[in-house]
């Protein structure tokens, strides 16, 4: 006898167990892929066929889907309408600073005024008032970025900035290019 025979002698009982075990587990193993398999058969069947008897499954995630294309496309005019109005917002004047003085010494009260009026880019106009016995006067001028053109006094300067600190900063969306936040060249 060979040492291949002899060794299958001794241990072959303990061969055909373990092989029967091996067989087991795979069969076991085959059944739960079988039973998960027919699981979700059944699933996607329920899904498409809708056992609760009502719309058909496929044709209801078809509505679905339909629906979510159209939603995508609405919401997609409303940011870009969202987008002009903030544009639109920030080019209005939302800005203003008022500052009350008296220029002349013979009279009483702060009845002349410099009124400063800005969008959130720093942009618009400073107006002055300048109230004597005999005549008021009024005279403005255009601000660009917070800076008055031409010469201004104390109380104008004042007014811009006063109004400066009570604007609202255009805002820096990430969807908006720089271009068209610019502030405009002319108001």
């Amino acid at each position: 006898m060979t040492g291949f025979e002899s060794f299958f002698n001794s241990a072959g009982p303990y061969l055909w167990v373990l092989t029967i075990l091996l067989v087991a587990g795979l069969g076991y193993m085959l059944w739960r892929v079988n039973n998960h398999a027919n699981q979700m058969y059944r699933l996607l069947d329920n899904f498409v066929r809708d056992t609760r008897g009502g719309e058909n499954g496929l044709e209801e995630l078809i509505n679905r889907l339909k629906r979510i294309e159209r939603d995508a496309s609405m919401l997609d005019v409303i940011q870009t309408a969202m987008r002009e109005l903030e544009l639109r917002q920030n080019r209005s004047y939302q800005s203003v600073g008022l500052v009350r003085f008296n220029p002349f010494t013979d009279m009483g009260g702060d009845q002349s005024f410099a009124l400063a009026i800005i969008d959130s880019f720093g942009n618009g106009f400073v107006m002055s008032s300048l109230h004597g016995r005999t005549a008021t006067r009024i005279y403005a001028k255009t601000v660009k970025r917070g800076q008055a053109s031409g010469t201004i006094s104390t109380e104008e300067q004042a007014a811009i900035d006063q109004a400066m600190r009570n604007q609202q900063l255009a805002p820096d969306f990430p969807s908006t290019s720089k271009a068209m936040l610019s502030a405009p060249e002319d108001n």
